[in-house]
């Protein structure tokens, strides 16, 4: 399932979900406080957009329903971003039923439930078969995760819920979590019943079967893929910078002086890449590709990681990350 694409972190990249799967297990669930701002009507099915065009709706969407209820962001900044095409994807018109209503919203393999903290009353109950996209917002609405899912009369709504401070990551994996238990028993169900039908996740899973390198959901026979899937051109791999999946300990013993660094692969999430640098004595290392398989720092997003780096060294501009920054000043070269 979609993650978050909250500000660069420096979490490890041992790091995977938050909670055991037997909290998540039918009749369980995890819980958080969030409040509910609206929803907006999805035009299309989601199987006819790429996946680029499926985060835009659920970023669009969370930006429509803030400015209707009249809450304001900064533009968004990206080099070379070309505006943004959702339009004939997504309703003009918000339906703000609930909005601002301060909600339990719990997580489990059955369903997404969201229950009016007030009186515990539930006014939408999202089964796990319709959920086809989950996001968080983007570098200024990182605090605010979106959702689509399909309603009772088949209609597909994006639902827009605002997070507390700096939770949204921990939603949209617990979000990830749940999705990824419930396909597997899905999956089992309809092995020992001889038949696969659809699946209103594949909507999600089709990036996938297409290029082996996603935050999607694994076979059960398979090792788990995790939630990354990076945007990454193959010529990465040919970069003098790029040291291939080198842990932590011995990147580090490569940095030497302060504005050195390399980019490495995570051995533990596939599809996930790790800008390794040293800022005076200290020792970075922060993820580039977010849940969503976006190419990001805190404040942009970028077509590759070529084209990250390049734009960092090449203006002189520090990467700034949760609590610090880090300049790309020299390239640690791979020996061979």
């Amino acid at each position: 399932m979609v993650l978050s694409s909250l500000k660069m972190t420096s979490m490890d990249d041992d790091t995977r979900w938050l909670h055991s799967d037997t909290d998540l297990l039918s009749g369980h669930g995890v819980s958080y406080s969030v409040t509910y701002l609206g929803s907006v009507e999805v035009l299309c099915s989601m199987k006819t957009l790429d996946f680029d065009s499926r985060t835009r709706v659920a970023r669009d969407s969370i930006r429509l329903v803030c400015a209707t209820v009249g809450i304001s962001f900064k533009d968004r900044r990206r080099p070379e971003q070309s505006p943004s095409v959702t339009q004939s994807m997504i309703s003009a018109e918000p339906n703000l039923t609930h909005s601002h209503t301060p909600v339990q919203l719990t997580i489990n393999t059955d369903s997404l439930v969201l229950k009016r903290s007030s009186d515990s009353q539930i006014f939408y109950s999202h089964k796990m078969e319709g959920i086809s996209f989950a996001s968080a917002g983007e570098h200024d609405t990182k605090d605010y995760i979106a959702y689509v899912a399909k309603d009772n009369m088949n209609k597909r709504s994006c639902h827009v819920l605002s997070c507390k401070e700096n939770e949204s990551l921990d939603v949209i994996t617990t979000i990830g979590q749940a999705f990824e238990l419930r396909y597997n028993e899905y999956m089992q169900t309809q092995q020992q019943q001889g038949s696969i039908k659809s699946f209103e996740h594949d909507e999600f899973l089709s990036k996938k079967r297409d290029d082996d390198v996603s935050r999607s959901i694994p076979n059960n026979n398979q090792p788990t893929q995790g939630k990354w899937n990076g945007q990454t051109s193959p010529d990465v791999y040919k970069e003098k910078w790029f040291h291939g999946k080198i842990g932590r300990d011995e990147a580090e013993l490569l940095l030497h002086n302060s504005g050195d660094f390399l980019v490495r692969e995570s051995a533990k999430i596939p599809g996930q890449f790790i800008l390794s640098g040293r800022y005076k004595d200290q020792f970075k290392h922060l993820l580039l590709v977010d849940p969503e398989g976006i190419i990001r720092t805190k404040d942009y997003e970028f077509d590759s990681i070529q084209h990250l780096i390049s734009y960092h060294k090449s203006g002189n501009i520090p990467i700034v990350s949760a609590d610090s920054e880090l300049l790309l000043q020299t390239p640690v070269l791979r020996s061979k």
